[in-house]
């Protein structure tokens, strides 16, 4: 697939939904399965040259690459093909048949990856959108496999088929062998790839009956937990003593995980050490779960469950009947916090009452004192300790970002 000359860059299309898990990072920076589009891409094609955010996280995307050779918004002069990747597509698989002047579409319209002339390439990531947007002389290919994702709960709905295929791309390398440690009880057909540096304890149990499970550097499953494939625990992330990790599992890299987890994504740099249960749901970064906290990810009725993402929408199907929902980045839950199925969790909430609205706003801060908003520079000022912890420090463009997300977000009624 690759000459010379042949570029691969990442664009944001704007047409994925993903809610307050987008405040922060575009659509190839999610993780879509275990691994972010960037990151696949990396994986398969051994590059990614350019970046194409949507305008206003352009800022963060350039702060995030400054120590890469990846451009952002922009494609080098040297270029003379372009492979155009979506960034909300979750599988390369259909890459190497793309030839010169074609574009896999999906059903609905987006274009899921293309190579095209540097000059065609320009004009399309100009005027990012659908198809229409294509050159008129491009070999338009229906997509084969993947999807491109267009809400959280498409992502749910992959990942049987997602986390399997993303630990088949990672074992390719040959750094992730499937061996045994002492004293734990495994049973299933399905392969456990663990890094030379991953550890399970005595007392553990993995089941690969239903899918692989697949542990990365330093990652770590401790006494009596119970693992179930398919799973996939990232970078220097601990599943804690007597965890019960359900399948379709993806623990993002410095995660600490327990209790009872079913079919969810961290994203990374999050916290639920303790009991309590979560299912269905996406959990953006530096999220803290207070012990005892859970989530409902069916409704009583059985029924097709809703989920309102924005403030400014409105609730609308998921399709699905288990969906727990999506929490946004640096939300902190007390102890005992119970979330309805179905709920939105917005960037920087701090939430000390037992049972919130579906829909929490971003920095909404609320006790059962009051309700109002969270005063940045105390969010700060928590959000520098809680960072700092794990080696961190925010840059100028990421506290922008949520400077200004504050702003427009941040209710009238006061502040603490």
């Amino acid at each position: 697939m690759q000459s010379s000359g042949t570029i691969v860059a990442i664009f944001d299309d704007g047409m994925s939904r993903f809610g307050p898990l987008a405040d922060l990072r575009s659509s190839f920076e999610q993780r879509l399965g275990v691994l972010t589009s960037i990151e696949r891409t990396m994986t398969v094609l051994g590059r990614v040259d350019a970046l194409f955010p949507l305008e206003h996280l352009a800022a963060i995307v350039i702060e995030r690459n400054s120590t890469t050779k990846t451009l952002v918004g922009r494609l080098p002069p040297s270029a003379t093909e372009v492979v155009l990747i979506n960034g909300a597509l979750d599988s390369l698989e259909d890459a190497a048949s793309l030839a010169l002047g074609e574009a896999f579409v999906t059903a609905d319209d987006r274009v899921a990856m293309a190579r095209l002339i540097s000059k065609d390439a320009e004009r399309f990531l100009e005027r990012l959108g659908g198809v229409s947007h294509l050159p008129r002389h491009t070999l338009r290919r229906p997509l084969i496999h993947g999807r491109t994702i267009r809400a959280p709960w498409d992502l749910l709905d992959r990942l049987e088929q997602s986390i399997p295929a993303d630990i088949a791309l990672m074992s390719r390398t040959g750094e992730l062998t499937d061996r045994v440690a002492s004293g734990i009880v495994r049973f299933g057909h399905h392969a456990i790839f663990m890094d030379p540096t991953a550890k399970v304890l005595p007392g553990a149990i993995i089941d690969t009956t239903d899918g692989p499970v697949m542990l990365a550097q330093g990652a770590t499953i401790r006494p009596g937990a119970v693992v179930s494939g398919p799973v996939a625990i990232l970078e220097n992330s601990t599943i804690m003593d007597r965890a019960q990790i359900k399948a379709k599992t993806v623990v993002g890299p410095k995660c600490k995980v327990g209790g009872e987890v079913g079919s969810t994504v961290f994203q990374g740099c999050s916290n639920k050490a303790h009991e309590g249960h979560l299912g269905d749901a996406i959990v953006g970064e530096w999220v803290n779960f207070g012990a005892g906290s859970c989530n409902s990810n069916l409704l009583n009725t059985y029924g097709e469950v809703t989920s309102r993402l924005d403030a400014a929408g409105s609730n609308e199907k998921t399709g699905r009947n288990f969906y727990g929902g999506v929490i946004g980045d640096h939300t902190k839950l007390a102890i005992l916090v119970g979330l309805n199925t179905g709920s939105t969790i917005g960037t920087g909430a701090m939430i000390a009452i037992q049972r919130p609205p579906t829909f929490v706003d971003r920095f909404a801060w609320m006790t059962p004192e009051r309700s109002q908003s969270y005063r940045f520079g105390r969010f700060e000022t928590m959000l520098r300790a809680v960072m700092a912890r794990r080696d961190r420090v925010p840059g100028e463009a990421y506290l922008a970002r949520l400077r200004a997300l504050h702003d427009a977000h941040a209710g009238r009624d006061g502040a603490e």
